[in-house]
């Protein structure tokens, strides 16, 4: 049942941030199989030598130029999945219609404001919470090592559970919910093993 609310929920709300949920799913897995390789993480473009340069550098990868959107694109090209590939591009092209139908209608700002300029707000504070600040450095490609817990400002909510990364990645079915308490019994366990616990 949880699995099934879970998928459905996925599927339900991703066309706010222009992918389907499928794309997600098949990068992320992808994204735990190759953290912090240049080559094979599709996630590696989030990596920035600090937390301005990555909120810069978040915005960069989605200018037309950037690595980001190429890099999960050349994940399913590997992966061999041309019909996720051909669904995020219409996702895309939907978005760019939707937006262009209605500045052609008189609502520019009202798209602006209610979709187009959340949509980059969102895609900002994700690819932080979700990519740079748990792999910082991101030079780590060892089980133990390629993710990090630390002590976020805005708490272990408004950082999306993220805190207590290590947790998610080397146990990704326990729900983010339950990472804290996971971290608090695993904690010995991870600091033998070296883990970077950021004073958690």
């Amino acid at each position: 049942m949880a699995v099934g609310l879970n998928e459905l929920l996925g599927h339900a709300t991703s066309w706010m941030i222009v992918s389907p949920f499928n794309v997600f799913r098949e990068t992320h897995l992808e994204h735990h199989k190759h953290t912090n390789d240049p080559e094979l993480d599709p996630d590696y473009a989030s990596t920035a030598p600090g937390p301005w340069a990555a909120i810069w550098y978040s915005i960069r990868e989605r200018q037309p130029s950037g690595r980001r959107g190429g890099d999960y694109m050349k994940t399913l090209e590997r992966l061999g999945r041309r019909d996720l590939i051909l669904l995020a591009i219409a996702y895309q092209l939907i978005f760019f219609a939707i937006l262009f139908t209605l500045a052609w209608s008189g609502f520019a700002l009202e798209a602006f404001f209610l979709w187009w300029l959340p949509y980059h707000i969102a895609m900002t504070y994700l690819m932080f919470f979700l990519s740079w600040a748990p792999h910082h450095p991101g030079d780590n490609q060892q089980r133990y090592g390629n993710t990090r817990s630390w002590k976020s400002a805005v708490g272990n909510i408004g950082s999306m559970g993220m805190q207590f990364h290590t947790v998610h990645h080397l146990h990704p079915y326990i729900p983010l919910d339950r990472t804290p308490s996971a971290y608090r019994e695993m904690r010995p366990i991870l600091e033998a093993r070296g883990c970077e616990l950021g004073g958690r």
